[in-house]
C-alpha cells in the first residue's frame, strides 16, 4: 500500500504526459485537456529564531536539541502549507477556479493534462472571495490545451451531469450524477446560491466545472455538505451565470462589482394579507420585510410591506429570482419594480448602487 501510494503521489508531481495513455480516438478528450491541476504553496523566505533563548545549560536543555536553530538573517525556503484543486481553460491562457484554492499560498503551479512540464509562469488576474472565483492567467507558450464553454441554458432539475476534477488526490476523475436540487443558499452570502448535484465531489474537485451533456459549464464546483469532511451525496455549484458575471469583469478590470438594492426579503407570513392577496386575484408573495436606511430602495421609494411582482417585467415568485435578476445587473442600472401596496399595482423605478465589499488581504495584496 505504501508503494502505491508513493506512486500515486509520483503522478502528481512528475512531468508525465497524461495524454500518452490515451486512445487519440475519445470523446472526453477536448474536456481533458482543458482541465488542470492548481498546486499550491506558500515559501517562507526568511526563517525566525525559535522562541526561546539561548541556553547555558546546553542545546540538551532545549525543546528540540536536534534542532539547529537558524540565525534571524539566514535565508531558507520551505514549503508551509501545500494544497491543491482544479481548474480550467476558458480560453488559451485564462484558468477558472476556487478563490479558496489559491487564497493560502504565495507560489502557484499548474500542470495540464497533455504538457509534460509542470506550468509555474502562473499570474492571478483577480478574484472575488465572496463568490469564492479567481481567475488565473498562464504566460507559457505552445501549450496544447483546449477550452469550455459556459452553457447559455438553463439546467432543470433531473438532469445529468458531470463532474472532473481531483478529488482525494485521484487526479483527472470523472464522476456523473443528476441536478438534484437547483437552489441552495448560502448562510454568509445573500448574493450567492448554489446548484445541488450528487455527482461525487471530494476535496480536490474545488474549482473543477460541472458539465452537462453537451460538455458545456453549468458550474463550479465547490462545497460538499458531509458531517466528515467527505462525499456523502451533497455537493454544491456555483451556477454559471455568476460565475461567467464574475469572470468578465475580473478580465475587464481585475475586480468584481456587485449591485446593492438595500432590501431585506421573505414570502408573506401574515395569512390575513395572503388571503386578501388571493382574493384580489394577486399571484405573488413575496414580501419586502424592512428596508435599509440609506439605500436606493429608501431613496426611491420602496416600502416595507410592499408585495415584488416584476422587475423589468421579469415576474418574481421567490427571492432566487430577484437575486439572479441582480446577476445580470450592475451598479448605476437604473431597474423598475412593479409592487402591490394598499391594494393598488405601483412602478418604481430604483438605481442600484455599489454593494460594499470588505477589504481582503492575501498573499497577492489587498482587493
Amino acid at each position: 500500500m505504501k508503494k502505491l501510494f508513493s506512486i500515486l503521489i509520483f503522478v502528481v508531481f512528475s512531468s508525465v504526459s497524461f495524454a500518452e495513455e490515451i486512445p487519440s480516438k475519445w470523446k472526453w478528450e477536448k474536456v481533458y485537456n482543458s482541465i488542470v491541476l492548481v498546486s499550491g504553496e506558500n515559501i517562507v523566505e526568511k526563517i525566525e529564531p525559535l522562541p526561546f533563548p539561548e541556553l547555558d545549560n546546553g542545546p540538551d536543555k532545549r525543546p528540540h536539541p536536534d534542532k539547529v536553530v537558524p540565525s534571524p538573517n539566514t535565508l531558507i525556503p520551505r514549503l508551509i502549507p501545500y494544497g491543491m484543486g482544479t481548474g480550467f481553460f476558458i480560453n488559451k491562457i485564462h484558468i477558472v477556479t476556487n478563490y479558496h484554492v489559491i487564497k493560502e499560498f504565495n507560489k502557484l503551479t499548474v500542470f495540464t493534462f497533455n504538457h509534460p512540464y509542470p506550468i509555474t509562469d502562473v499570474t492571478v488576474i483577480g478574484f472575488d472571495e465572496e463568490i469564492d472565483i479567481a481567475v488565473l492567467q498562464i504566460n507559457e507558450k505552445g501549450l496544447l490545451n483546449e477550452f469550455l464553454e459556459f452553457a447559455d441554458k438553463t439546467p432543470m432539475i433531473g438532469d445529468d451531469v458531470y463532474a472532473i476534477g481531483h478529488g482525494m488526490s485521484q487526479i483527472w476523475s470523472l464522476t456523473k450524477g443528476i441536478l438534484s436540487y437547483d437552489y441552495r443558499t448560502n448562510p454568509i452570502s445573500s448574493f450567492v446560491h448554489y446548484l445541488q448535484t450528487d455527482a461525487v465531489i471530494n476535496s480536490g474537485n474545488s474549482g473543477g466545472p460541472l458539465l452537462n451533456n453537451n460538455k458545456k459549464i453549468i458550474g463550479v464546483n465547490t462545497l460538499i455538505m458531509s458531517p466528515d469532511k467527505y462525499y456523502v451525496g451533497y455537493g454544491y455549484v456555483i451556477p454559471t451565470p455568476l460565475v461567467k458575471r464574475v469572470v468578465e469583469q475580473i478580465l475587464a478590470t481585475g475586480k468584481h462589482v456587485k449591485p446593492s438594492i438595500g432590501i431585506i426579503m421573505g414570502i408573506t407570513e401574515d395569512r390575513e394579507l395572503y388571503d386578501k392577496l388571493r382574493a384580489d386575484g394577486v399571484d405573488h408573495f413575496l414580501e419586502i420585510r424592512e428596508v435599509v436606511e440609506g439605500s436606493p430602495a429608501e431613496r426611491f421609494g420602496l416600502l416595507a410591506d410592499d408585495i415584488i411582482v416584476s422587475i423589468d417585467d421579469s415576474d418574481i415568485q421567490v427571492m432566487p429570482q430577484v437575486i439572479e435578476f441582480l446577476w445580470t445587473r450592475n451598479p448605476g442600472d437604473q431597474v423598475t419594480f412593479k409592487v402591490y401596496r394598499n391594494g393598488e399595482y405601483k412602478l418604481i423605478n430604483v438605481v442600484l448602487t455599489t454593494a460594499e465589499t470588505p477589504d481582503i488581504v492575501t498573499s497577492y495584496g489587498k482587493k
